[in-house]
């Protein structure tokens, strides 16, 4: 294929990806705009518990997808070996029913407070469909089949909003209403995956030996990654589970809708980071370090001038949803987290997976979560203030991401340490200024500095326009 044929497609993938996500992005918004003004606060906080507890069923494979994701990047769907895919895929439908009879069972037996009994029962219910969609996904995107891999994440959100929408129309305003909907949206895309990875589902395998070698060869690559994407949730997951145990499930339900709304940026950011994964597999090692430098500053500007919306999405939110507006003050100091989040997910993580740094990754997030368990240990149970919890919130996150870029940087022999304090100056401004004013003092400060950011970067900025353009 031509330089201008792999560029097509290039911004082919990425239209299709962002577009999704982009949809996905406004389907979260409207989750979160409307769901918490039509459930009851004890119920929403439920939900809130119930999608804490959902975000981590992705675990239950211990890296067997992640290793096939790592070994199978880069090749054409018609390369995969049928039988080889069906083994593993019907192995793992096989391990989800199996590790759901005994998370229930475990439930049932050790977890006393009926509400989080509940919630975890209903999250782990949909193992079985999460983590087989989750390989469909898999194989959409090392395949380069990112058209395919948009509608599966498409048609799972508006399903999602669907089946929301029209229990709320119907006056079911309670947390089952809003299980049986999560239950029908990813019932749905697993038929649709299936249908699409129909010729990997074919009842054609291989030996039980070789499914089992098979089956080591992708754990024993992919459980590093697992774990180092466990690591990464647990940074929030520490602290969410601290608020669950020093306060009530109204508090985490209102603290967990701040999170949710100030980590909107990272649906976009993601859908980009999918698509450059398999392109950066391919690229030539020399010319990573310049990208990776291009990329970070056109990341810089548009997450700082993002900020900005912060401002305006407060004052809606809280005229919006009155009962929930004690806590959007901490939208100021959340806001944040999305950036650092972003230039993890998008950059430094695509470039150490692409090295197959899996290994340093596990290092990086596990160094980051035991200092989360310190921090909270202390802020949760010792200070028992929920201010302060959330204050170290995006100094944990700032600490992951700068540690990581520590080892970026001597990994590609780039220097960034100065664009890195002028990004911490210009994140502590934002900070401070929406946490101590509240008003729209905030925005004329943050404005100021973020315009002087422009001009002392503004060489930056028009080698930005100038790489776009190219």
């Amino acid at each position: 294929m031509s330089a201008n044929g792999k560029m097509k497609k290039i911004i082919k993938n990425i239209s299709y990806s962002i577009s999704s996500n982009l949809i996905s992005l406004g389907v979260s918004l409207l989750m979160v705009v409307f769901v918490p003004k039509f459930l009851p606060i004890e119920d929403y906080g439920i939900w809130q518990l119930f999608l804490f507890y959902f975000s981590y069923l992705g675990f239950l494979h211990f890296g067997w997808e992640d290793g096939i994701y790592l070994r199978y990047a880069g090749k054409s769907f018609d390369e995969l070996d049928s039988k080889t895919f069906s083994g593993q895929l019907y192995g793992i439908i096989i391990l989800q029913i199996i590790l759901t009879s005994v998370a229930v069972f475990f439930a049932t037996e050790f977890i006393s407070d009926s509400i989080k009994r509940y919630a975890f029962i209903c999250a782990v219910s949909l193992a079985v469909f999460v983590n087989f969609n989750t390989a469909c996904n898999f194989i959409m995107q090392i395949t380069n089949c990112i058209g395919n891999y948009a509608r599966l994440i498409l048609l799972e959100r508006l399903c999602l909003l669907f089946f929301v929408f029209g229990f709320l129309a119907m006056g079911y305003s309670h947390f089952c209403n809003m299980y049986f909907a999560k239950l029908g949206s990813v019932a749905v895309v697993a038929v649709y995956g299936g249908y699409l990875c129909r010729s990997l589902l074919k009842l054609e395998f291989y030996s039980i030996n070789k499914i089992i070698e098979e089956t080591i060869s992708n754990i024993e690559v992919g459980i590093k990654l697992m774990i180092a994407n466990i690591a990464s949730m647990l940074i929030i997951g520490v602290i969410r589970y601290g608020i669950s145990m020093g306060w009530d499930i109204a508090t985490f339900g209102k603290v967990s809708l701040t999170l949710g709304i100030s980590n909107f940026l990272m649906i976009f950011i993601n859908s980009v980071s999918v698509v450059f994964f398999p392109m950066l597999k391919r690229m030539d090692n020399e010319k990573l370090p310049t990208l990776y430098i291009k990329i970070r500053n056109m990341l810089a500007i548009i997450l700082f001038f993002m900020l900005l919306f912060y401002y305006p999405l407060k004052a809606i939110l809280s005229w919006w949803l009155p009962q929930y507006a004690d806590s959007l003050i901490y939208m100021s100091v959340l806001f944040p987290v999305c950036l650092f989040e972003s230039k993890v997910g998008l950059l430094i993580n695509t470039y150490l997976k692409s090295m197959r740094q899996e290994a340093l990754m596990l290092k990086i997030n596990i160094c980051s979560v035991i200092v989360t368990v310190i921090v909270t240990y202390f802020t949760v149970f010792i200070l028992n203030d929920l201010d302060a919890v959330i204050l170290s919130i995006v100094f944990l996150y700032a600490f992951r991401c700068e540690l990581a870029e520590y080892f970026i940087e001597k990994m590609l022999n780039i220097s960034i340490r100065k664009a890195v304090y002028i990004e911490l100056i210009l994140v502590s401004i934002f900070v401070a200024t929406g946490y101590i004013f509240n008003n729209w003092l905030s925005l004329l400060i943050y404005g100021c500095a973020y315009a002087l950011y422009l001009c002392f970067n503004y060489r930056k900025f028009l080698e930005i326009i100038s790489f776009v353009r190219r």
